[in-house]
């Protein structure tokens, strides 16, 4: 009964061929088994073969930086084991240099013991509303600047989601980049209108030392909307 019930989920039925009239896409992940099913959007967007259908969440991993994957990791893990909403706006990169702005949406679907069983829900694009489309080539070279820097470096929009990042800053563990994104949105550092820093103390190792490191955001303007350059160093 579980395999035929799963067989049955992976193919598109005649009212989800309705639902992508709208324009939209739609996904499903199985949660018992890993397995992944994606509906024809993502296909035409991707340019995915449809000989090679997609089966695992992974699939998605190459269309995201590190640390918007790690952020998609994160708003799973809080919708599943915290019940939180999952909603948010990821920068995926389609072809080469070519990025857009996907809004997912989606909710977990449990079993009789509460247990989630399935992960599924929606995907739209809406490059038209995000701010990133209209960002100048001017803002976008800071991508190079950051990669000079000695220390982790991100570009933040105006709703705290990684625009860009340096290498040192997508190997950060990911609970210090969201700690980080934490502090300074609770220190409302977005609207601040002079550069501001945070001290971050954390465990250095088993010999009871401490790390002291010091964020440093520079908010500025661009188009009318708000963004931050975020540094972390050590003191």
């Amino acid at each position: 009964m579980r395999e035929s019930q799963t067989r049955t989920r992976k193919t598109p039925k005649p009212g989800l061929r309705a639902l992508e009239a709208c324009g939209d896409g739609f996904w499903e992940f199985d949660l018992l088994d890993s397995s992944a099913w994606f509906s024809d959007w993502f296909y035409r967007k991707l340019n995915w073969p449809t000989e090679a259908k997609r089966t695992t969440l992974l699939a998605l991993q190459p269309l995201l930086q590190p640390a918007t994957w790690q952020q998609l990791m994160r708003k799973f893990r809080d919708h599943l084991e915290q019940g939180l909403p999952l909603d948010l706006k990821l920068r995926v990169q389609i072809t080469g240099d070519h990025f857009e702005w996907w809004h997912i949406r989606g909710s977990a679907q449990r079993n009789d013991a509460g247990q989630p069983i399935y992960l599924a829900g929606s995907m739209r694009e809406v490059s038209a509303d995000c701010v990133q489309p209209e960002i100048s080539s001017r803002l976008l070279c800071l991508r190079g600047a950051f990669d000079a820097l000695p220390v982790p470096a991100a570009l933040l929009d105006p709703h705290s989601n990684v625009l860009e990042a340096n290498r040192m800053w997508c190997e950060l563990l990911s609970h210090v980049s969201a700690w980080v994104i934490s502090r300074l949105r609770a220190a409302n550092v977005q609207n601040a209108q002079t550069a501001v820093e945070l001290s971050l103390d954390q465990d250095a190792g088993n010999d009871g030392t401490r790390r002291l490191q010091r964020v440093r955001a520079i908010p500025f303007q661009h188009n009318g909307s708000r963004y931050l350059v975020v540094t972390l160093e050590n003191r």
